[in-house]
């Protein structure tokens, strides 16, 4: 029997519209992936915010579980701020929790991609306090209403980019809720379910001492997490899609 084609579900990060993945979207499809990128409602870009993490986590949850109870297997590939929404929305859904109750499909792998990989009741905020770098608070602007958005987004987010990919980017964003910075994990499904974690090693927004920090977390619970390294800023979607997902295309797939 022919082995079965996962789907993949691409979690964004803040401020980013979904759109802003096509070219490693283009790329997955290209080795036969059906692909769902799920936009986050924080991402809209409203003033004041209209939405809310626990909005964001729901919305990739009803993208998952009828791919899910449908049969399909999924790998999900999570990008920054996408990695708590996509862990929590995964919840139950595993392979092996599926198997256990002779149910086909489930979640088979998560690609953590410069992405915050967090451990039960930690948020973004708790990484950046317990890493404590200085200055960070300075590389966004905090608005009076509950909103947020980088003070240089090229300098932050793409400097390593081609220019027409930066103009590109950048026209993409949208301001974000600053409550996702508080939204808290609920579920560490990098125990129940295989990871890889593609640490970025020039990136400014979530710098290798925060992504060391989310490894740790694995490390500290005795979990094997495979980790690859690219020379890239925040973006590897932008400049390395074929290997992000030539990642998707080694997960092993059922018989």
């Amino acid at each position: 029997m022919a082995s079965k084609q996962p789907v993949v579900v691409l979690v964004p990060g803040a401020w980013t519209e979904s759109i802003a993945y096509r070219k490693l979207v283009d790329t997955l499809e290209a080795k036969a992936f059906v692909v769902h990128v799920p936009s986050q409602p924080t991402n809209d870009g409203h003033h004041p915010p209209d939405s809310s993490f626990d909005a964001d986590v729901q919305a990739v949850r009803e993208v998952v579980d009828p791919l899910v109870r449908d049969g399909k297997e999924v790998i999900m590939l999570m990008h920054s701020y996408g990695g708590v929404v996509g862990t929590n929305a995964v919840k139950g859904l595993a392979r092996k929790y599926r198997q256990a109750k002779n149910l086909q499909g489930g979640i088979i792998h998560l690609i953590y991609a410069a992405s915050f990989m967090l451990s039960q009741n930690q948020t973004i905020r708790t990484v950046v306090q317990q890493v404590g770098l200085e200055g960070r608070s300075s590389l966004v602007k905090f608005i009076d209403d509950g909103t947020w958005f980088p003070e240089d987004p090229l300098w932050l987010l793409y400097h390593d980019l081609k220019p027409e990919d930066q103009k590109a980017q950048v026209k993409l964003l949208k301001n974000g809720n600053t409550a996702i910075l508080t939204g808290e994990a609920t579920y560490e499904a990098w125990k129940d379910i295989p990871t890889d974690y593609v640490r970025t090693s020039l990136d400014r927004w979530l710098p290798p001492e925060y992504q060391d920090f989310c490894l740790k977390n694995a490390h500290d619970a005795g979990v094997s997490i495979n980790v690859s390294v690219l020379d890239s800023g925040h973006s590897p979607y932008v400049k390395f899609p074929e290997k992000l997902a030539e990642l998707a295309a080694q997960v092993p797939r059922s018989t």
